[in-house]
């Protein structure tokens, strides 16, 4: 990856944090009055010092009034920088965590077959480090590049021989950005990918507790983790040791363009020639020269600063990369409206494939009726889970299309619909639903308009519930307390509390003991509504008005039971 990429990383980001560009502009412009207060004190100190040896004069009431003018200056603005900074900071923390969250909303990742391990280094490690860039870096190397120009045409106007050289030697530390820039970025970009593996490492240990702890593979999983850390470790000390290379030979070269500068400026001030080539009084030379290193320094502090963003542009590559994800669907460009009453579905001619496997489905379509019941059937694999997830529009099929049917036979498409409306119409009860953190309470309200208490806890009765779990009661992380039936219990009750048209279920009752699918299965039977449910179960099948088989490419609806 060359200059050129890298900088589009950084750029092609910025865009997401347009909301912040004023405190990021703030930020700049605190930041650059800091650094001139304080280039400004040492210019000062230094001129004092020059007329008090050369003139043998003090300084003068003006000039204690402005140099304790500054130093309040100076100390108020640090404050603010430190405060607009840390601000700004976390803001762009949640614009970039939100901009990639709201992508893998889009496009659902596991379509794609990626793994969340990947997905949490990216969200957590690699925005993380972003963060300072943005919130602080961007505004230094603005602040140091105005304070170089200001001090190069200040020192230009009084010694253009000390000017000329303060700007060649600046170019010369910012070149050593290059040196070994190449190396940097790879090096950076291998910590990345060893930090990625890990975390995929990780996640899928502790996913797997259970089977690690029977199978006796803690000490090797303990082991591998310990050889990836100590790679990565490996790798940043590398990256650290070639930083610190680099920053070496930029202090040689700062020196020399420090020892050009002071002759330079001695020469003007006729300390190194004759009287006749004096251009500058000998007493304002230390203050040409304090005001000459303050440029330099600021173009060697930006450099260093872009010295170290190397290893980040890897980073910045992946939260791009995860921000700019093509969504699976796209919003309507002229929303339809969906009629009131009874819904039913039709699929027409639908096809669809997950990404590197041959289609699931080609051609395939089924008419549901407005409160009708009916079940999908077929072997594992056969697209039962697909249709749910379509008549959903967790996707899109790549032809044909998935109507939503009003009791006139009035089809509108689901691509054609706003999705709050879409989501309000229709409800899906996954066999892997989950329950977020937080109570019953937060759960069943969650997504949908507010709703009393007594409607709350009429769903939890509804579903069989109400005896063993209240609206306070908190269920952990994913609903961990709860066993398999209980969690899609409740489940099936935030579902019905949204006050659906159409209900979706996939295989919830696939590993529920007999008397839990019984309950989950009388619950559906009673739902008023459109009914789709996906399930090899045949209790649950018993009760559906008819089934219809994934496997055969123009539905034909077989009787339940048959």
């Amino acid at each position: 990856m060359n200059t050129l990429s890298a900088l589009r990383a950084f750029l092609g980001l910025l865009p997401v944090l347009r909301p912040e560009r004023r405190g990021m502009l703030w930020s700049y412009l605190v930041g650059t009055a800091s650094s001139l207060a304080l280039a400004a004190l040492t210019v000062l100190t230094a001129w004092a010092v020059g007329h008090a040896v050369v003139d043998q004069a003090p300084p003068d009431p003006l000039w204690w009034a402005l140099v304790l003018w500054l130093v309040l200056l100076r100390t108020a603005l640090t404050w603010q920088e430190m405060d607009v900074s840390h601000a700004l900071a976390y803001r762009v923390l949640a614009r970039l965590r939100m901009a990639l969250f709201d992508s893998y909303a889009r496009s659902v990742p596991g379509r794609r077959r990626e793994h969340s391990g990947r997905a949490a280094a990216v969200a957590m490690d690699d925005i993380e480090k972003l963060e300072f860039f943005y919130a602080h870096t961007v505004a230094q190397l603005g602040a140091s590049l105005t304070l170089f120009l200001a001090s190069s045409a200040t020192a230009f106007l009084l010694l253009p021989e000390a000017g000329a050289v303060m700007v060649v030697g600046s170019l010369l530390v910012a070149s050593s950005a290059l040196c070994w820039a190449h190396t940097a970025r790879r090096l950076g970009e291998r910590e990345q990918s060893e930090r990625s593996a890990l975390s995929t490492r990780i996640v899928d240990s502790l996913g797997a507790l259970r089977e690690v702890l029977a199978y006796g593979l803690a000490p090797r999983i303990v082991a591998e983790t310990g050889a990836a850390t100590a790679r990565a470790a490996g790798i940043a000390r590398r990256g650290e040791m070639l930083s610190q290379l680099v920053t070496a030979v930029r202090e040689l070269v700062l020196t020399a363009v420090v020892i050009g500068v002071i002759a330079a400026s001695a020469t003007g001030a006729g300390v190194l020639s004759n009287e006749a080539a004096v251009r500058i009084s000998p007493a304002e030379l230390p203050a040409l020269i304090a005001l000459a290193l303050a440029g330099v320094t600021a173009i060697a502090d930006a450099t260093t600063a872009l010295t170290r963003l190397h290893p980040l542009v890897a980073s910045a590559d992946r939260v791009s990369a995860g921000i700019g994800r093509p969504p699976v669907v796209a919003p309507p460009e002229a929303p339809r409206p969906l009629p009131d009453g009874p819904l039913g579905l039709r699929l027409r001619n639908v096809s669809f494939g997950y990404a590197g496997r041959k289609p699931i489905l080609t051609s395939w379509s089924a008419d549901i009726a407005p409160g009708e019941h009916v079940g999908l059937v077929g072997p594992s694999g056969s697209g039962k889970s697909t249709v749910v997830a379509l008549a959903a529009r967790l996707w899109d099929p790549a032809s044909g299309a998935v109507e939503l049917v009003a009791a006139d036979g009035t089809g509108v498409s689901v691509a054609d619909l706003d999705d709050a409306c879409l989501r309000g119409a229709v409800a899906l009860v996954d066999q892997e639903a989950t329950l977020f953190h937080g109570t019953v309470r937060d759960n069943l309200s969650r997504g949908c308009p507010p709703r009393s208490d007594a409607e709350l806890a009429a769903a939890l009765e509804r579903v069989g519930a109400g005896d063993w779990i209240g609206l306070d009661d908190g269920l952990g992380e994913g609903g961990l307390r709860l066993s398999g039936g209980q969690r899609a219990r409740l489940a099936l009750a935030r579902a019905l509390v949204r006050r659906p048209r159409v209900l979706l279920v996939d295989e919830v009752t696939a590993s529920l003991d007999p008397a839990t699918e019984r309950a989950v299965s009388e619950v559906i039977a009673g739902f008023r509504g459109t009914v789709l449910i996906a399930s090899h179960r045949a209790e649950t099948l018993a009760r559906l008005e008819r089934l219809i088989d994934v496997t055969e490419p123009v539905s034909v609806p077989r009787k339940a039971g048959v």
